[in-house]
């Protein structure tokens, strides 16, 4: 017999008909050590340089045997060794991987294998070699030519998880636990209620994976991320070989790729392959927002009943174990990870090191005190949390800064650093060029405007009407009292126009929340800060909340589990806790946000009509006309915020045009002054769109404000006028911030 290196792409294809015919002869039964497998994952995933396969020919040049392998270098624990693995490994798609052997070839074919790895080995290169089934014929023979040469010889058990399949389905259903069974047959019967809207189908034709694996690959990405990981297919290479790897297995029959759609769209897949007389799960995805119907678990249950009917007897879930596979039967089989290497000082530390280290972690677990081990998965968990959104449409913030954060940036406020910083920051400006090092330094050369924003001002400290407190709101107000030039609105917008010196800071509110009177008007007069207010005229008119409050209101108050809304998906918002309602709260904003304002104002009707009657808060009080007059003599101007307060880039140009001139006539004739200014609802640039500024200039507005971040100047449009502050509660963080993004323009 004689060993040839295959180490051209060239080569590796002629060699397909022999690799088949080698398969059928070794009864190797998995897709993984197929050629297709093989050269799907080298085209996607290697490098040519990379490429080391050695094929075992006989004195009839019949290939008798095959050892796929890569070689590259790797390091561990500071050691950097050569070593050689099994193609396929590294790239977590590739189980049961193995050295194929014809049937009565075994120990010759291995003895070649031997002689030939065995000089590497004793080069100081190491055989790392995962995923080998407990049935292979390699095992113990590499264990007796290792344990033969007195090397270093490990092996590791990696446990998998199968499920043998009985005659039929009802048979296999008894096998399962009561409970679960309950489960899945409750779950089919609900999908199968469903009638024509839900289909469910194998893909059969290349021509069906231009939709179904971009489907997967999405379906797959949007499961993960709801734990906060990326899940597999961000890469490209990992779609390529998908892509490769579908179209050779539906040529030879062999890949089992099932989909759950309903009406129309994909909401389940599920990726595998069968090879004899079982089936290998590799990759699934499904829809989180239809999680209630259990999708995944319907379209399993739908997979293994056409199973059963085409004769397979098993279903492999392949590597590892979990309670979502024993719950459907599933029972263990071994795989083995062999690590093989010259007994050296490095290569010891290289294959023992992963051991050590776990023997280590045990021993301090037993050793350290349980104060500092819970120290440490406080940690783990909070640089792992994801903070939670906010709950209605004003801005979600930022996370709390650290103390030590707070405490510098409170030394900074007390140190009188504002009032150097103030004189430096009028006259000059920074900038720092994008992913350079450095900053330039220079004149101011024109006027500056920045305008900020709020809503709320209240203590109510209620999460489903955020607000800032009054004591927050007037450590901000004293800081801008005594640091910037603050006017009004029209003054800032005439400084800008004239071309006058300095930069300005207004002051502003949307909505026309009550307590911007009750709790923000006695603090602005207290420092004597103008500001304006934008107010929603017809939720004056009418006593009632803003739509999206009155969501807010009504899942707050819900005497119900959850609230169902078919938007694009047949969605579920459990409400059994405070965080669900506000997470909740902010998902149907987010649907809402989106849809053209017909849909969205009949998704709302239909929110209410579930949430049942809704009380309305003391916190969403509106202003009254006769309040609004009142204010008028306080230094507050009033401007325009839409009548309904709908995202104007969702409506017709002729129902944009109704919200913004009724706006303002109705302001107009309450307070017999022009309305000369107005915020966009929401103020994104989505929410805006292409025409609302024409819109909004034609009803005779003369200036229009964003929630767009960032400083106004002289050739800043007046109809898209940027606003925005720091989301900081702390006094200190915010006149850092505050000082550091008009220094910096920001």
């Amino acid at each position: 017999m004689k060993v040839v290196e295959i180490t051209s792409e060239d080569r590796f294809r002629e060699l397909r008909p022999q690799w088949d015919a080698l398969l059928a002869d070794a009864g190797a039964a998995t897709v993984f050590v197929t050629w297709e497998w093989m050269w799907s994952w080298w085209r996607s995933y290697s490098k040519p340089e990379h490429l080391y396969i050695l094929a075992v020919f006989d004195e009839s040049n019949a290939l008798r045997g095959v050892a796929p392998l890569q070689r590259a270098p790797e390091q561990r624990y500071g050691q950097r060794a050569i070593v050689q693995r099994l193609m396929g490994d590294g790239s977590s798609d590739s189980d049961y991987l193995d050295f194929i052997v014809a049937r009565g070839f075994e120990p010759k074919v291995m003895e070649c294998l031997w002689a030939h790895l065995g000089r590497d080995l004793d080069r100081g290169e190491i055989l790392l070699l995962n995923e080998i089934p407990a049935s292979s014929e390699a095992i113990s023979a590499l264990e007796n030519f290792a344990r033969a040469r007195k090397m270093i010889f490990t092996k590791a058990e990696v446990p998998c998880a199968t499920v043998s399949l009985p005659g039929g389905w009802d048979e296999y259903l008894a096998t399962l636990k009561p409970r679960f069974r309950t489960k899945v047959r409750s779950v089919c019967r609900h999908l199968e209620s469903l009638g024509s809207d839900v289909r469910f189908g194998f893909c059969e034709r290349k021509e069906e994976l231009d939709r179904l694996l971009p489907a997967l690959f999405d379906l797959h990405t949007k499961r993960w991320k709801m734990d906060g990981k990326p899940g597999v297919f961000r890469g490209q290479k990992k779609q390529d070989f998908y892509y490769r790897l579908s179209n050779l297995l539906v040529e030879r029959g062999w890949l089992r790729f099932s989909w759950l759609e309903w009406k129309g769209q994909i909401l389940a897949c599920q990726y595998g392959f069968v090879r004899g007389e079982t089936y290998f799960h590799l990759q699934e995805g499904y829809a989180p927002e239809v999680e209630h119907w259990n999708i995944g678990m319907g379209l399993r249950a739908w997979t293994i009943r056409e199973f059963l009917r085409a004769g397979i007897r098993e279903y492999d879930f392949l590597g590892g174990t979990s309670r979502h596979k024993a719950d459907w039967g599933a029972a263990v089989k071994l795989s083995y990870q062999l690590q093989i290497a010259k007994p050296t000082l490095k290569n010891t530390v290289f294959c023992h090191g992963p051991a050590w280290e776990v023997r280590l972690r045990e021993t301090g677990a037993k050793v350290l005190p349980e104060a500092v081990l819970e120290a440490r998965r406080r940690r783990i968990r909070q640089s792992s949390s994801v903070p939670p959104g906010n709950s209605n449409p004003i801005p979600a913030g930022e996370p709390k800064p650290n103390r030590v954060l707070r405490a510098a940036a409170n030394c900074y406020l007390r140190s009188g650093a504002p009032s150097v910083i103030r004189r430096f920051r009028e006259r000059y400006q920074l900038s720092l060029p994008n992913g350079k090092p450095g900053f330039s330094l220079a004149k101011r050369t024109e006027p500056a405007g920045r305008i900020l924003y709020y809503h709320r001002v209240n203590d109510g400290k209620d999460p489903f009407f955020p607000a800032i407190s009054t004591a927050a709101f007037e450590q901000q107000m004293r800081f801008i009292a005594k640091h910037y030039q603050v006017v009004a609105l029209s003054e800032l917008l005439s400084r800008l126009d004239n071309g006058t010196p300095g930069t300005a800071l207004a002051i502003t509110f949307d909505d026309g929340y009550r307590d911007n009177l009750q709790c923000a008007l006695p603090i602005l007069r207290r420092y004597n800060l103008p500001a304006t207010i934008f107010l929603t005229t017809g939720r004056i008119d009418d006593r009632r909340p803003i739509w999206f409050d009155q969501v807010a209101a009504g899942v707050k108050s819900a005497r119900r589990e959850y609230l169902d809304l078919e938007v694009g998906l047949p969605r579920r918002f459990p409400l059994q806790t405070e965080a669900n309602r506000l997470a909740a709260i902010q998902g149907v904003f987010s649907l809402l946000r989106d849809l053209p304002d017909e849909e969205r104002r009949l998704h709302f009707a239909e929110i209410l009509k579930q949430l049942g009657e809704v009380p309305v808060p003391e916190e969403l009080g509106m202003l009254t006309w006769d309040e609004v007059r009142g204010m008028k003599t306080q230094q507050i101007e009033f401007g325009g915020h839409t009548v309904n307060h709908p995202f104007l880039s969702k409506l017709t140009r002729e129902d944009a045009t109704r919200e913004v001139r009724e706006c303002k006539q109705r302001i107009e004739e309450e307070t017999q002054e022009p309305a000369r200014y107005f915020a966009y609802p929401n103020g994104r640039e989505p929410d805006i769109g292409a025409q609302s500024k024409e819109v909004t200039r034609d009803a005779g507005y003369e200036a229009a404000v964003t929630t767009i971040w960032g400083v106004n100047y002289q050739s800043t449009d007046p109809m898209a006028l940027r606003r925005g502050q720091p989301w900081e509660t702390d006094p200190g963080v915010f006149g850092c911030k505050l000082d550091w993004y008009q220094l910096v323009n920001g």
